[in-house]
């Protein structure tokens, strides 16, 4: 059966390259084409269409506004939003729309090509809206069945959505929260309905913990916030007596009360062992205030955690970083880490034009001093290369090798950014958060 593509942009060189070229090596594909987004809601009233691949600065209705409408009239049909002005605002309102990609223009056909045939392939109902079904049930299904899908979750008054890959939850968007803390507040919503998205791929790589870590933690969460009774209370009850004779409540004694308190003093530090402090030892007499110093010190020592590794060290280890550790990244690292949060981007390098490197957050095992020195030849050479051709400054260049890219682009005039990933990384995502955050580096680097 012939699957139908429609594409919608207003200039007209795009729309002619996509529709001679998009469905190359697919014989069971048909692209249609439209100008505008009315012209595209025509098309769809009369043609039953798979996929709609629309622009978003568009004269009269745009981009989001057509995916708006589609979803809500042809809720069978997916869409890709496609632009060549890329924001975070734009890419946040397109994914909570329904959008199932946002491509950065200008694309590469062949990335854009895979994309189609891996969306058709889910095409057996791109979008569901469920009612009466719980939302833990809806999320373990996508774990089970290993899907890649967003889970759109809306109330009467706020809405989330949870993006799945092979079966993980690996990014939640909700307000102006993501990540995890965007996880657990959409979990906490009542009632509303269940939109899965089948095919959407993650803008970004959020969470990194296993779906059964987050359950789990989600049910710590509401057994913390759940109300508690009185009969939880965690006080002991003080022993009391009745004289038989006359039935009076005879008071405990302060030394029983008191060994009653020490006891449970005792229970609070299990590192403190009850031998330690039995009478049978000589008691060692300390001046007071030598004896408060030197048990506020024990505490200290008894009790401090090792502190977290430095945000440095991740350069030369795992890319996953702890929130302590989070806290303790410079500035220019805490951009870095915004690359390394694209899924297949291991390496992110800030580098001086002589080579020095600046700052990185590298895979373990990478040597980021020796990126820096190498890079910076390579990088001055390919600005050579068009200063010498006459096409201007560089503002990107990319090396493709077996196991994945590597990509450079200035910060700057004193330094520039090296970026590397795996085989199959979104190089688009990468382009744009290149584009995102290279006047946001250059300011914190004081370039």
């Amino acid at each position: 059966m012939t699957k139908k593509v429609l594409v919608v942009d207003d200039e007209e060189d795009m729309l002619w390259m996509l529709q001679r070229n998009l469905n190359k090596g697919m014989s069971d594909v048909e692209i249609l084409a439209a100008r505008s987004g009315e012209e595209a809601l025509a098309v769809l009233s009369d043609t039953a269409v798979n996929l709609v691949i629309t622009d978003i600065n568009m004269p009269g209705m745009n981009g989001l506004d057509l995916l708006i409408e589609i979803n809500n009239r042809y809720p069978d049909t997916g869409v890709i939003i496609m632009t060549a002005y890329p924001s975070s605002a734009y890419e946040r309102e397109a994914m909570m729309s329904g959008s199932l990609r946002f491509i950065e223009k200008p694309f590469d056909i062949k990335d854009m090509r895979d994309i189609v045939k891996n969306v058709l392939k889910t095409s057996d109902g791109f979008q569901g809206t469920i009612n009466g079904i719980d939302l833990m049930d809806i999320i373990q299904f996508n774990g089970l069945s290993q899907a890649t899908a967003a889970l759109k979750v809306t109330t009467t008054e706020q809405e989330g959505m949870l993006f799945f890959k092979n079966g993980s939850v690996v990014h939640a968007m909700c307000d102006q929260l993501s990540g995890e803390d965007a996880f657990f507040k959409i979990i906490t919503f009542n009632d509303g309905t269940l939109q899965n998205i089948r095919g959407v791929e993650p803008p970004i790589i959020s969470i990194n913990k296993s779906l059964e870590s987050l359950l789990f933690e989600a049910a710590l969460r509401n057994d913390e916030s759940a109300p508690r009774n009185s009969s939880d209370d965690d006080t002991e009850p003080v022993a009391t007596l009745e004289d038989l004779d006359t039935g009076d409540i005879i008071a405990p004694l302060e030394d029983d009360a008191e060994d009653a308190q020490q006891d449970r003093s005792d229970d609070s530090f299990p590192g403190l062992l009850s031998d330690e402090l039995s009478t049978d030892h000589p008691e060692v007499n300390l001046p007071e205030a030598e004896s408060d110093h030197e048990q506020s010190g024990a505490d200290r020592i008894s009790h401090e955690k090792a502190p977290p590794p430095s945000p440095a060290a991740a350069a030369n280890g795992d890319t996953t970083l702890t929130p302590e550790e989070e806290n303790e990244m410079t500035d220019i690292q805490k951009i870095l880490a915004e690359f390394t949060n694209v899924e297949g981007v291991h390496t992110a390098c800030l580098v001086g034009r002589d080579g020095f490197l600046l700052d990185s957050i590298a895979r373990s095992g990478i040597d980021a001093e020796m990126i820096g020195a190498i890079a910076s030849s390579g990088f001055g050479s390919a600005e050579s290369m068009g200063n010498q051709l006459g096409q201007g400054d560089l503002n990107m260049t990319m090396l493709e090798y077996t196991d994945g890219p590597v990509m450079f682009a200035p910060v700057g005039s004193e330094a520039f950014l090296v970026i590397v990933a795996d085989k199959d990384t979104n190089l688009g995502w990468i382009r744009l958060t290149i584009k995102k955050n290279s006047k946001v580096i250059e300011k914190a680097a004081n370039l």
